[in-house]
This record gives structure tokens, sequence and C-alpha cells, in this order.
């Protein structure tokens, strides 16, 4: 399917016209470039890839390229650029970084057999989605192309990536469904009908959500058209796919494939299954709650370093840090499931020699995965075949390592693994799979050389005595050096001319040189090919008959050479479903040890994972912020949470004291816990978390065109209306985007929902020291607040999490430690002393307010009348028959009233 198909009709902004110079070549490059209108088409002439007209423009604005032109000298010349082709990865990896695609347009003929034009095809389209180039792709990451199909508020998502083979796709039921899920795919390109994504339509937002995201628009393809697609696709029928009741899913995945499969004209697509599932099928992890807790990137400046997934990657493998970036966002909610992974992981910590000799198979697996793929997409070459060979050579070694019986002893009596009921499933080798892999390896180290090339034009990597063929052709062209030697040794004995020399060039092939000096000394028979400066060159009838059979031989290589590479592709790609399970295999594995060398290395522990709502850790201590202080230096801190007893801890203190820091390791550990890893404490069960929630910070969303306050009541009501019982939720300063009553006002509101209708196991960080008072009316709080000490007019911050409250922020301590001037400091106390002094009775009021809202209408408060006003309108409200929406709404009127 060519990309002008309806999939991919050009919807953009038509390029300005212009004349056009109708030479054979250019028509042949207008006929080609109509076929990608919206591509920047690289032209292949001789060495070089050319850009013509518009797109000329943009690869010399885009990559600072020199504009020329082409028919300079003429009325109408040609805007003209271009990149050699042995750079070209570099510049189109630019390209399409900045969301360009590219269409690849070589010269699939040989010039030097063609007479007038030579023939060009395109032999790949390379959009933001679909990269292939091993040099540009970051091995740790998948690289997604996702396509979204909308119905109302509900929306089928699927993604793709060609470099695996990895196809999932499923249905969400609303617009911030969609967000949170595309957050924890991060697509490099999401494909949707041209209207949805118009900032006037339903996915408008998606831009200003997901920046880095290329949103491509197309003509999607009808329910009937996508139906017959996947079925023909995937080998059966919507029954068989499980996607009968998905017509969403349906869609979107037909677009997805339906657009990859046009970027491939030359290539298959990798892909041979579709996996549907369901978000909540692992716990729910919405893209505040990725990006507050710095679960893959950092919040300051966006990157890996510093993330919670860049310190517990220490996989040895390419596709074991692409499953580990999966299993991080997707934690597991299925106890059986969790405690499988961690059986494995345990089994690997008793043995250190076990666990050594794993890793060190592993890191000799180069990325299986991939390089099936690239066999069947047609771009793999001799070098990656060779990789792909030492990999599965080092499989029956790590197959004899994870047997049970294994003679190392690792399974031994007493030890972790006889707590086991029997050998950890997640270790166990498919013996089938491995025996028909390792004849498929066994079968490339035949064919090809120790270390092949990467190109399969240059040839010279099948191994001697595989082909005779090969073999013969080889013999009679690496022959030709002693016809070359012994020919030249006679001439000059016949010609007494002992200077001569035999040479060859391209283009003239084999030659004798003659100085000019020894020009009369040259026999009739020679015949004049080329005079230079210092002589002449010329030929004979046995060289010209050395030629022949020299060049002749090393054709008939190369091309039995390519035959037979070709053969070894097919035969590869044949397996590809082989390939990718036992990939899958191996990077599984890799991740269960990496859990293990660090629980090992950091004195990680094994956390009990069950059914319950109890979350108790004792010492538990942040895995990244461990990392980044001196050893020993972190101070642990203890956790319970219990929508039974202690529910929601009101957290006080200063700024720097460690709040932040204490909620964000309570979250890391129950994330660790549920992706089966072991975490940093000294103990830790936990009842599984069905969603982790967070309101952490406050800045402006200029791309959604909000306040700071309007996004922290976003992200406050989505947690009111979302949370449950199973949920952990993290509240750090709620209401500090207003003013100070407001802000209160809002906190104690929030907290009281979250205690009276949620029971969510709740982190509260405040800077309301008035919240305090919220323990005495409700049974399920807990008032902890940061240790500091004081001494001689200083502070220091212990880290330490101790039971009660403060009424103390130390603000301007912190103010001072950050390197305000002495006069400001002072200036600040002084005025800090004044407004105490003023406002005990706007404090006494305002507690009193609170306390006469929650207490029996009997009781009769000394009020001024507006507070009467707001009492009357409390006692007639039904806070149970309330939405979190409504009751914000009512809580700004009562603000109002209040004055």
């Amino acid at each position: 399917m060519g990309y002008n198909s309806p999939m991919a009709k050009r919807t953009s902004k038509p390029r300005k016209s212009r004349g056009r110079r109708e030479t054979p070549l250019m028509k042949q490059y207008f006929g080609i470039k109509a076929e990608y209108p919206d591509a920047v088409l690289f032209f292949r002439l001789g060495d070089f890839y050319e850009m013509f007209y518009d797109d000329a423009e943009t690869c010399s604005r885009v990559l600072d390229l020199t504009l020329t032109s082409r028919h300079k000298d003429s009325d109408e010349p040609v805007p003209m650029a271009g990149v050699p082709h042995h750079a070209a990865r570099g510049y189109i990896a630019r390209m399409t970084e900045r969301g360009y695609k590219v269409a690849i347009c070589e010269q699939v003929e040989d010039p030097k057999l063609v007479k007038g034009i030579v023939k060009r095809e395109v032999v790949q389209l390379v959009t933001p989605g679909v990269v292939l180039d091993d040099e540009v792709l970051d091995p740790k990451r998948n690289r997604y192309l996702a396509a979204v199909a909308g119905a109302g508020e509900r929306f089928g998502l699927a993604y793709l990536d060609v470099t695996t083979g990895e196809f999932r796709a499923t249905t969400l039921p609303s617009i911030e469904a969609l967000a949170n899920e595309l957050s924890r795919v991060g697509p490099s390109e999401l494909l949707a009908a041209a209207g949805d994504l118009q900032p006037e339509g339903s996915l408008g937002p998606m831009q200003a959500r997901h920046q880095r995201v290329v949103c491509t628009p197309i003509v999607p393809l009808t329910l009937k058209a996508a139906e017959t697609l996947l079925t023909s696709a995937l080998a059966g029928d919507l029954d068989q796919l499980g996607l009968r009741e998905a017509p969403l899913a349906v869609r979107a995945a037909a677009d997805v494939l339906a657009y990859a499969r046009a970027t491939q004209p030359a290539g298959v697509l990798p892909v041979n299954r579709l996996q549907r599932y369901e978000p909540g099928q692992a716990m729910m992890l919405d893209e505040v709650a990725i990006a507050n807790l710095e679960l893959c990137e950092t919040l300051i400046g966006g990157r890996r370093e510093g993330s919670l997934l860049a310190v517990i990657d220490d996989t040895a493998t390419a596709p074991g840090g692409r499953l580990l970036r999966r299993w991080l966002l997707y934690p597991l909610t299925d106890v059986a499931a969790i405690r499988r992974r961690q059986d494995a992981v345990a089994y690997l910590v008793e043995s250190a020699s076990l666990r050594a000799a794993v890793r060190e198979a592993l890191a000799g697996v180069h990325d299986i995965e991939r390089l099936s793929a690239r066999v069947s997409l047609g771009v793999a070459t001799p070098r990656d075949l060779g990789r792909l060979r030492d990999s599965l050579a080092r499989l029956p070694r790590l197959a004899e390592l994870l047997r049970p019986a294994a003679a190392d002893g690792a399974y031994s009596p007493g030890g972790v693994g006889a707590a086991l009921s029997e050998w950890p499933a997640l270790l166990t080798v498919d013996e089938s799979l491995l025996a028909v892999l390792s004849k498929l390896g066994a079968h490339i180290a035949e064919v090809l050389i120790d270390e092949p090339g990467a190109l399969v034009k240059e040839g010279g990597f099948v191994r001697a005595g595989h082909c005779a063929i090969v073999d013969e052709q080889r013999q009679l062209a690496t022959g030709a050096k002693d016809a070359i030697l012994e020919i030249e040794r006679r001439e000059r004995e016949r010609t007494g001319i002992s200077s001569l020399k035999v040479k060859y060039n391209r283009v003239f092939g084999y030659y004798i040189e003659v100085t000019r000096s020894n020009l009369s000394r040259v026999p009739d028979d020679y015949v004049r090919r080329q005079t230079i400066a210092n002589g002449e060159r010329f030929a004979t009838e046995e060289l010209n008959e050395l030629e022949a059979r020299v060049l002749g031989a090393q054709e008939r290589v190369l091309e039995r050479e390519q035959e037979l590479f070709t053969e070894l592709c097919d035969r590869v790609a044949a397996s590809a479903p082989s390939l990718r399970a036992i990939g899958q295999f191996v990077a599984a594995v890799d991740c269960l040890a990496s859990f293990a060398e660090i629980a090992h290395t950091r004195g990680y522990v094994r956390p009990t994972v069950d059914d319950g709502v109890v979350l108790d850790i004792a010492e538990g201590r942040h895995p990244v912020v461990e990392q980044m202080v001196p050893l020993g230096s972190f101070v642990p801190n203890d956790c319970r949470l219990d929508p039974d007893g202690e529910q929601l801890l009101l957290i006080t203190g200063p700024n720097m004291a460690g709040k932040s820091t204490f909620m964000r390791q309570v979250a890391h550990i129950v994330l660790l816990s549920q992706i089966g890893a072991f975490v940093p404490a000294s103990r830790a069960t936990v009842g599984v978390v069905d969603r982790v929630f967070t309101r952490v910070g406050a800045a402006d969303n200029l791309a959604r065109g909000e306040s700071t306050f309007m996004v922290e009541m976003r992200e406050t009501a989505a947690i009111v209306s979302q949370a449950t019982r199973r949920s952990l939720v993290i509240l750090d300063e709620v209401g500090r985007g207003t003013s100070t009553f407001d802000g209160v006002s809002i906190a104690w509101a929030v907290s009281e929902y979250m205690h009276d209708a949620i029971g969510a196991r709740t982190l509260f960080a405040t800077h309301y020291h008035e919240l305090c008072a919220l323990a005495d009316s409700r049974s399920r709080v807990r008032n902890v607040s940061m240790a500091v000490r004081e001494h001689d007019g200083e502070i220091v911050f212990l880290r330490q999490v101790i039971a009660g409250g403060t009424n103390k922020s130390y603000g301007i301590d912190v103010a001072r430690l950050a390197g305000l001037p002495r006069s400001v400091i002072a200036r600040a106390r002084q005025i800090l002393d004044h407004l105490e002094a003023g406002s005990s009775w706007h404090q006494s009021n305002q507690l009193t307010l609170f306390a006469a809202a929650h207490s029996a209408p009997s009781v009769d408060s000394q009020l001024d009348p507006a507070a009467d006003e707001v009492l009357a309108r409390l006692r007639a409200i039904d806070p149970k028959h309330m939405t979190p929406i409504a009751a914000l709404q009512v809580l700004a009127e009562l603000c109002e009233r209040a004055g």
C-alpha cells in the first residue's frame, strides 16, 4: 500500500506551486514525490541524497545545509540541497526528531548496466514513530507508533513498536483515561483523525500534555476495512483475537498497522500477535503521578538520571531494560503474580554464584527482539546475523544455569529456595524452543565468518568451506595476484624494461604502465590505453583475459554470497516468533537478576504483599535519594497506614526537613513491591494498592491556560472523585495556591472527605498547622512531624518522622539558610512577631468556625451574624450526597459569606 493511500491522505496545507524543469531525471523525481507528498524525499544521486524545491528549503533550514540550485543558469533554477549517503543516518534522525517524515529513495539498478535514467524506488519511510536505525534508537526504550479512534466519550488506543513487533490495544472510557494511558505508553508519534487533532477537537489537549509526541492526522479506516486488515494480518477472526466487543480498539489497531506497513514497502512487519489489555489489570498511574514521583525522568530537565527507573535498572541487556520500564509503569495487582516474581528474585538473591553466572551469560546476549525484527523488515546486515548467532550461542549456558537440577547447589536445603513450593516458574526455560533456536544459531555459524561486515554488497562474509561455488570463485580471484606477478616478471624479461608494472583501476581495469624513457622498447602487441604525465598505459590480450576471469569470479562470488544471505534471512524470518519468545524470556530473566543484584548490594528485603489493606514499612528509605548521599547517611523512617486505623497521616514540619522525601519513598516502596522487586526497608507489608495519586508542587500550565491554583484544584478534584479505599494518596500542600483562609478551608475539607467518604491510605503534608486539630474529631487521622533541633538560634533537620504535630514552620530559618541577607531576615522576624501578635482573634474565630461546623447542633456559639449564616448553611448540607465538585463550590460560597 503506497503512502498516498486513503489512510495517509494528505491533509496539510498544500505546498506552493513552482515552475518545473521537466528533464527526464526531474520527471522521475516528480513521479516519486507525488506518492509521498507529506514526506521529505531523500533522492539518491550517486554518492549523495539530494532534496529539491520545498524539501530542499526545509532541509536547508532544519539541517543547516547550504541551499544551492540545479540548472542555475536557466530561467527556472531548481532549489537543491544534499547530504553524503554515508552520513545520511544522522541527518535523517535530526529530521524525524523535529517531527518530519523522510522517504528514502534509492537506485535499485546498477548504473553500469543501464542506459539512461537509473530506476529509483522508495525503500523506506522513516517517521517519528517508525525508526529502524540502531544508532538513533534508545536501546532501553521502546519506540511506539500509536493511534487513537474515538466515538463520543470512549476511545480506542493501539500502539506498535516496529523494531520488536510488540503490538497492543485497549479501550478507554474518557479523554482523561486516554491522556493517562498515553503518559504510560509514551509514543513518539500519535495517529488520529484530522478533526480530533484540532484544538477544538476532543484530542486537542494531547498536544499540550504530550508536547514531545508528533501528532499525525490520518483518514482512518472504516470498521469493516479495519476488521479485514487485522484478521488477514494476524491470521485469526475477531473472537480469536479477543476483539469482537472492542470496535474502537480494532479501528485504532488497524490504523497503526496500515500506517506502519506503508512505511516499509520492501519489508514485512514483524507482527504476528495483537495483545488486548485492560489498563485496570495493573495498578493505575496517571500522568501526574508518573511525573511527580519521577518514575522515568526527573521533573527538572526531564533526564533519566535521577529517576526511579535509572536507580533500579541494573539490567545487562537492552530488552531487559525495556521490559523493566514497562513493569515499573504497569505494577501488578494480582498477588499470585507478584509472588511468582518475588520467588525468582529470592532464588537469585540466595545464590551469589548463580546470580553472577546468569548475569555474565546475559551480558553476551544482544538485542534478539530487534535483530529478528530487522531481518523481517529486510534491513538486516551480515553483522546483525552475526550478533544473533552469538546471542543464540549463549542460550544453552543460560538454560543450564537456570535448570533446577543445576550442579552448583544453589537450591540448598535451608536456604531461600527450600521455602519455595516449586522451582520459580519465571526461570523455567522452554526446552523445545531452545532446541529449535540452537539449531538456527548453529546454521548461522556454518554460513557466516566470525566477524562479518556491515554491508551485504561488499561480500566476504560467507565462511570458507560452506559453499563450493564461493570457494572456487574466490580461488580464481585470489589466484589473480600470482598471475599478475608472473605476467609482470615475464614482460620485464621480454622487454628489458625493469620498471615495467602491472596495475589496476576501476576505469581501465588491468594495464601495463611504462615510463616515458622506456617507450621505445614497447613491443608491437601492446595496445595503448592512456597517456599520463610520466609515460603511458597499455593492454595486452593476456591481461584482458585475466581481467575478464578475475572480475567475473568476483561478481559470481558476490552474487552467490548475496543469495546465501537471502536464504539465511528467510530461515531466520521463519523463526521470528520463536526468536521474539526467547527474547522476552531473556528480558524477564534479566529484570529478575537485576532486582536480585540490587537487593543484595543495597540491603533490600522481600516485602510481604497480600490482599489486605495495611501498609506497614519499618525503616524505609528513599531508593533514589539514598544513592545520592554518602553511604549510611540516609535516615530511615517507619510508616503505617491502615484504613481501619491510621488511615490519614498529617505531616507537618519546615521546608527541607524531608516531608516530600518521606512521602515519595512510601510510594516508591509500594511500586517496587508490586513489580516484584525487593524494597529499601528492614521490613515491609504492602496490602495491594490499586492506584497511586499525587498532588505535589504547584506550577502554572501555560499550555492549557491554567493558573497554579486551577492546576492544583484540578488534580485534587481528580483524586477525590477517583480514589478508592485501596488507593494510596499523596497530598503535598493542598490549598497553598490561594489565600490563607481559602487554602486552610480547602485543605480541611479535602482531608475530611478523604477520611469520611473514601477511606484511602493518605499522606498529607501541610504548613497549615490548624489542620492538626482534625485528629481531635477524626478517629483515623494521625499527626506526625519532621523532627527539628534548635540550638543557639540555629536549626538542624533530623530527617526523622516523629509522632505529634508542630506549630512552627521555620520558614525564616530556611530563608536564612538559603542565603537571604541578614537585614532581610531581621526585618522578616519583626514582621512575623507583629503578625502573630495581631492574628490571635482571627485564628481563634477560624478554629471556632471549624469546630462549630462539626459539633452537635445544640451547641450555641458566640459568633457574628455572618458566622450565623455560615453555620446555618452548614447545617443544611448533606455531605454524603454531594459530589467533590459541588463540595468545593459550597466551600467557596461559605468562604465568601464569612468574609
